[in-house]
């Protein structure tokens, strides 16, 4: 991962979750937010890392306020969804059954900002081998936008 944010300095695992409610607040659908080793480095797509412990997070922006929360031992691909829509999504619940191939220890889908937080910051903070509170990087990837549509006149 690299730290592609301006992170304060943070020195408490409370004031992790602090920034995160922030940084996760009023974000738009398609945002994308990966929390990891902030000395992680990809090679190349040829390099097989499914070996490797490499304990990460990853917040995916859903419309209507939804937080959707990936937690990992190793690193998360990005999810290319056919919609962003929320209907029908059972929300406040940890999955945990292997819905994604790469998510090895579940998903969360909240509206609760501090609780998507929690999950992350909770992950970090209790789960051995997990970069220290000052080894931890953030990645932002927001979504594209189409231009808007031309009106046709004959």
């Amino acid at each position: 991962m690299t730290d592609s944010t301006d992170v304060p300095e943070i020195t408490t695992w409370d004031g992790m979750t602090d920034w995160l409610v922030d940084s996760f607040t009023d974000q738009p659908a398609g945002l994308i937010i990966d929390l990891g080793p902030s000395d992680y480095v990809h090679f190349d797509d040829d390099y097989d890392s499914a070996d490797e412990t490499v304990v990460c997070a990853q917040l995916h922006v859903l419309a209507d306020g939804v937080l959707m929360v990936r937690r990992s031992r190793t690193v998360l691909d990005r999810l290319r969804f056919d919609t962003h829509a929320v209907d029908g999504l059972d929300l406040d619940r940890w999955f945990f059954d292997g819905h994604f191939d790469d998510c090895t220890d579940g998903y969360l889908l909240t509206r609760d900002i501090a609780l998507a937080a929690e999950a992350c910051v909770s992950w970090f903070r209790d789960i051995p081998g997990a970069p220290t509170l000052e080894e931890i990087g953030c990645s932002y990837e927001f979504p594209d936008t189409l231009p808007p549509r031309r009106t046709h006149t004959p």
